[in-house]
């Protein structure tokens, strides 16, 4: 497919792509834009539609071999250096984006039979949000589920942080209020996190089905959610530290929750 040339900041592809750059855009066309050929190569694995390809002219050179490989029947822009900067998110773009279709939810998909689920309530900063489904990611877990008030897990940031791992693990955006009776009704145990929890993190034994409930980066967990929470742990801080940031409680949770599922030790 020829590459088609757009130049003009006022051209209606181009307005399409700016919108992307908001929640209302990305919600309004079921679309998010991302960049760099790591991002694009786990979208297309993760069987993610492409529905654009755009690209820096004057980079065309250093990524058309990638692309003629890996996107086929799909629309290819050229913009100049100056047009494609005022779309991308980062000071130093990579020089080839997409605009990806984001796939359809269930409105109420069954829970997962077994597995460990993360639920965040009110997570706000992408960072954390992505750092947090890229681990998710890398243990297996069954999936990320966003209560209200956490951040668009598609908001820039949050795609770049993940990694890639936005396109595998599976995510839903529910109300907590409603979900976690659900939760515990089908067998999950639900743990909430605590900075003067009942027990110690490692001191708990997670059964297969375990659903770790993280708060605010400020207020932590709503009191009202932690009345639905069947343990309270927290994270040992013997040298001091007053807290740990939200993204590093998840990874140990999720990492002692898999060292109890694969069981044993071994003499090093």
């Amino acid at each position: 497919m020829k590459p088609i040339v757009l130049t003009s900041p006022h051209n209606d592809q181009v307005k399409r792509w700016r919108k992307l750059q908001s929640r209302k855009g990305r919600q309004t066309l079921g679309t998010l834009w991302i960049e760099g050929e790591h991002l694009l190569e786990e979208s297309v694995k993760a069987g993610w539609r492409v529905r654009a390809l755009i690209v820096d002219q004057e980079r065309e050179a250093e990524h058309r071999q990638w692309w003629e490989q890996r996107i086929k029947n799909v629309p290819v822009y050229f913009l100049p250096t100056r047009l494609y900067r005022t779309l991308a998110d980062t000071e130093t773009p990579q020089g080839i984006a997409a605009e990806v279709e984001i796939p359809k939810r269930e409105v109420d998909p069954a829970i997962p039979a077994d597995g460990v689920l993360l639920l965040l309530d009110a997570v706000q900063d992408p960072g954390n949000v992505g750092t947090m489904l890229r681990t998710a990611r890398a243990v297996g877990a069954t999936g990320v589920w966003l209560g209200k008030g956490t951040v668009d897990p598609y908001n820039p940031k949050v795609v770049r942080a993940a990694m890639g791992a936005l396109f595998h693990v599976p995510i839903r955006m529910i109300d907590l209020h409603e979900e976690l009776p659900r939760l515990r009704s089908a067998g999950y145990r639900v743990v909430g996190t605590h900075p003067r929890g009942d027990n110690v993190h490692f001191d708990v034994s997670y059964p297969g089905r375990t659903a770790f409930l993280l708060g605010n980066e400020g207020r932590g967990v709503d009191p009202e959610l932690m009345r639905w929470v069947d343990c309270k742990v927290s994270i040992p801080m013997p040298g001091g530290a007053e807290s740990l940031n939200v993204s590093v409680t998840a990874s140990l949770l999720l990492y002692e929750y898999l060292r109890q599922q694969r069981g044993g030790s071994l003499d090093c």
